[in-house]
């Protein structure tokens, strides 16, 4: 991978039409085939100059463009199925039948525009869209056609191929382009010796913390002594089964990342103070001891709150952790958020005697 200075002219651009991309980029050009379905005719008949032309009906097709492309701006489509984009290319295919009853005479331009509303399909509607727009797409072209005999029948089954072909084609190419896109951002954010997450995939998963997650703050005891003793191939294997193990007593929605040498940072989402945090490391504690004996960690926990960043509670949570790690280790300290942060042991795994509380 190679960094590379980014160009700020789709900086400028987003800037200035940021609006017209308002809930997302499917949305965005979803609107421009809206927009498409009546632009094209309008330009054919200038350009080839129709004079049978309904204006009234002309008239209304584009008010009614206007209105829908106006109207598209206030639902939020990030919280709707994908299908709902389906609306954009059938109402286009519908608009484009209406244009052809107001203007007769170019006929022969529509062609092009049903295969832009199958693109738009492959690229932005869920597996096997074009399938589905395929039923009103094909009314909606017969729409356009001024009679219908057999060799139009003909050609709309290889017109109809063809879109479905172009359709699924785009999506197969986007969803392999999809995937290899999140095999990249797997492998840029996470730690090839542990299989958590690297320091760049912790701070995507912190920024994403709410008020009441718990932050906990792990590292393993006597680790400088342990590769000093038993080489480095013996701390990688530690650092492996550290990370295994804690992976496995993991929730789905619960984050982990290697921060640094054999420090830990994991991100717990439980609204439950400390308790959740405590109960994970004693599970992972007895785990741990049953792969790898003697291997030990000192933990410190914070929770984040509402009204600070969860810098502060990361910061409150390493505090712990020195703290138990001063109190003779292989325990577990937080910080108390009703105490202005006050630290205080929660759990001793080595049965020693509790620290006095650490201001």
């Amino acid at each position: 991978m190679w960094s590379q200075k980014p160009s700020r002219r789709p900086d400028r651009r987003r800037s200035r039409w940021g609006w017209w991309w308002r809930g997302g980029d499917a949305v965005g050009y979803g609107r421009l085939v809206w927009l498409g379905s009546v632009l094209t005719p309008l330009s054919a008949v200038l350009v080839l100059r129709v004079g049978e032309v309904d204006t009234v009906l002309l008239a209304a097709v584009a008010a009614a463009h206007v209105v829908v492309v106006a109207l598209s701006f206030l639902p939020s489509w990030r919280r709707w199925s994908p299908w709902a984009l389906l609306a954009f290319p059938v109402f286009s295919t519908a608009s484009v039948a209406l244009v052809a009853t107001a203007v007769p005479g170019v006929t022969g331009v529509y062609g092009g525009f049903f295969a832009l509303c199958f693109a738009y399909a492959g690229l932005f509607l869920p597996p096997y869209g074009s399938y589905v727009l395929l039923p009103p797409a094909i009314i909606a072209y017969f729409g356009t056609l001024p009679v219908v005999d057999g060799t139009v029948l003909v050609r709309a089954v290889f017109l109809a191929a063809a879109w479905v072909v172009l359709g699924e084609l785009l999506g197969a190419l986007r969803r392999r382009q999809d995937a290899l896109i999140q095999e990249l951002h797997v492998e840029n954010e996470t730690d090839a010796l542990t299989g958590l997450a690297n320091r760049r995939g912790m701070e995507r998963f912190l920024a994403a913390a709410e008020g009441g997650d718990i932050v906990l703050v792990l590292d393993l005891d006597h680790f400088k002594q342990l590769n000093d003793v038993r080489g480095h191939a013996e701390g990688d294997r530690a650092l492996r089964t550290f990370g295994r193990v804690l992976a496995g007593e993991l929730r789905t929605r619960d984050r982990a990342a290697r921060s640094g040498g054999e420090e830990v940072v994991v991100l717990l989402r439980c609204a439950t103070e400390n308790r959740c945090g405590v109960s994970l490391t004693r599970r992972l504690r007895r785990a741990l001891e049953s792969v790898y004996p003697g291997l030990t960690f000192s933990a410190g926990i914070a929770v984040v709150d509402p009204d600070r960043s969860v810098d502060d509670a990361l910061e409150a949570a390493d505090r712990a952790m020195y703290a138990a790690k001063s109190a003779g280790r292989d325990q577990v300290w937080a910080a108390d958020p009703e105490r202005s942060g006050e630290l205080r042991p929660v759990a001793d795994f080595g049965l020693r005697p509790a620290a006095a509380t650490v201001a």
